[in-house]
């Protein structure tokens, strides 16, 4: 049986690489600019260039870990991007976080986020 060598190549592979980079974040960051590196379940290459390119836009800005205590018993927050407004540098006309941590506190009605914020 003959099969094609890019398809053999695959089915020999542990996993398929895109690879994808900014020059504009290789100049403004020079030797400290990190690589990343995921593994995932996509089977398709071009799937894999697109969540490698989301991931490039998501972790290609100067981030922050906050924790902001908000309202609610909500642990349901975890894991998620919500968009947060409070009197805090950054936050008054509302930021889209992503939910790193929830800790609800016992006896109040209040929970504590840990969050990643984009800075730029």
């Amino acid at each position: 049986m003959n099969v094609d060598a890019d398809f053999g190549a695959w089915l020999r592979s542990a996993c398929l690489n895109a690879v994808i980079s900014s020059s504009a974040l290789e100049d403004a960051w020079g030797e400290l600019a990190a690589a990343g590196e995921s593994v995932s379940a996509l089977a398709e290459k071009a799937d894999a260039e697109e969540e490698a390119s989301r991931q490039l836009d998501l972790f290609g800005v100067p981030m922050v870990v906050e924790v902001l205590q908000v309202q609610g018993l909500r642990i349901d927050l975890f894991a998620r991007p919500v968009t947060l407004v409070a009197q805090r540098a950054g936050y008054a006309t509302g930021a889209t976080v992503f939910v790193l941590g929830a800790k609800e506190q016992d006896g109040v009605e209040l929970t504590n986020l840990t969050v990643l914020r984009k800075l730029a």
